[in-house]
């Protein structure tokens, strides 16, 4: 959605815009999930011309048809998204060709390096494709400096993650009857891929720490699990939260989603690590409050107290604490979540790309 948005940003802005996407992201033997593309959401439709998915992550003979198309179409940039080294070798291909027609390489890097797995196991690629003219954008500060580490050595701006477009909200009331929960529950959700460094379990632990207090509550996990969950599940079971937890393990889409912000009361990442996270921007889009841990630039745009609470991670008892605050009654600023979603505006990134190709024209 990420590329969606900002292509649509950028055609609000008035500039032409062609989007070229993957027909494979990954091998089925590499994916464990069912579907990353959601063709119901609305920013999808990116109208005249639509995307092209023509690129096939281990393909190199798209490889080349992508390359022909580019040149067909003779963009100013190119932008490149990055989330995982092991796009490195069709991206940098696409990069090196283009460069050789002055189009300027714009990189997009989500993750410098991956979360999960052995960070050695990726070393070759994750320096792969980037030249000292490229512009690299991060979301993190940390990220600007795992890239410096990795050799990068052309420019790096860090931009603050831009929040989706809220379109349509659903009232709380509306999306409760919906998924059946109560209107006096107290509900954490918890959304995204569920991945190990995300930190589930810190949150179950938390969760069982509330037991006994009189104010009810519920907790829904909400996205594919992209490990097993057997032993997450065994937990709910054997701390008493098998009526107060529930996991939908699948694909949701952008409209599904903001059915389950709509009915939450404040959105809890518990992430162990991490980089940044869209789920922020996307929660208080929703005008829901974040209680998220201090890593990376996660909790970069939590006004704590105000917007959300920041606490540390690995840390059960603390974000058991903080969750404790919510059912005792703790209130957030309506008025500093919607400055929050305010400032995390794509304008930026439209500014960003429409300068890189200024410097194009002057080079």
């Amino acid at each position: 959605m990420h590329t969606a948005r900002w292509a649509s940003a950028l055609r609000r802005a008035g500039h032409e815009v062609q989007v070229f996407s993957f027909e494979r992201q990954y091998p089925g033997i590499l994916f464990p999930g069912t579907t990353q593309f959601d063709a119901d959401d609305p920013v999808c439709d990116l109208g005249d011309p639509p995307p092209q998915a023509i690129l096939d992550s281990i393909g190199p003979r798209s490889w080349q048809a992508t390359i022909r198309a580019l040149h067909a179409y003779a963009p100013d940039v190119l932008v490149l998204q990055r989330w995982h080294p092991f796009f490195a070798p069709a991206l940098s291909w696409l990069a090196r060709d283009l460069r050789r027609a002055d189009v300027r390489i714009v990189w997009m890097v989500h993750n410098a390096r991956p979360h999960d797995g052995p960070a050695w196991l990726w070393g070759p690629l994750a320096s792969l494709g980037y030249e000292p003219a490229d512009l690299c954008l991060v979301h993190a500060a940390s990220e600007s400096c795992t890239l410096r580490d990795l050799g990068v050595s052309g420019p790096i701006e860090t931009i603050e993650h831009p929040a989706p477009d809220a379109g349509e909200r659903l009232t709380s009331a509306e999306a409760r009857t919906s998924l059946a929960i109560d209107p006096e529950e107290i509900v954490f959700l918890f959304f995204g891929h569920v991945r190990r460094y995300k930190g589930v379990e810190v949150l179950l632990e938390a969760l069982a720490s509330l037991e006994g207090h009189a104010r009810p509550w519920r907790a829904l996990i909400v996205g594919e699990w992209y490990y097993d969950r057997a032993p997450a599940m065994s937990y709910i079971e054997s701390a008493g939260l098998a009526s107060q937890v529930e996991v939908v393990d699948d694909f949701v889409s952008e409209a599904e989603a903001a059915r389950y912000f709509a009915a939450s009361t404040v959105v809890v990442l518990p992430y162990r690590e991490g980089t940044q996270s869209g789920v922020v921007p996307q929660a208080f889009a929703n005008r829901r409050p974040v209680i998220a841990t201090d890593v990376g630039a996660v909790a970069v745009a939590i006004r704590d107290g105000e917007n959300g609470k920041v606490v540390p991670a690995n840390q059960p008892v603390a974000l058991g604490e903080a969750l404790r605050e919510v059912l005792d009654g703790k209130k957030f600023s309506d008025a500093s979540i919607t400055a929050a979603s305010a400032a995390a505006s794509w304008e930026p990134m439209v500014d960003i790309v429409v300068g890189a190709i200024g410097d194009t024209a002057t080079d």
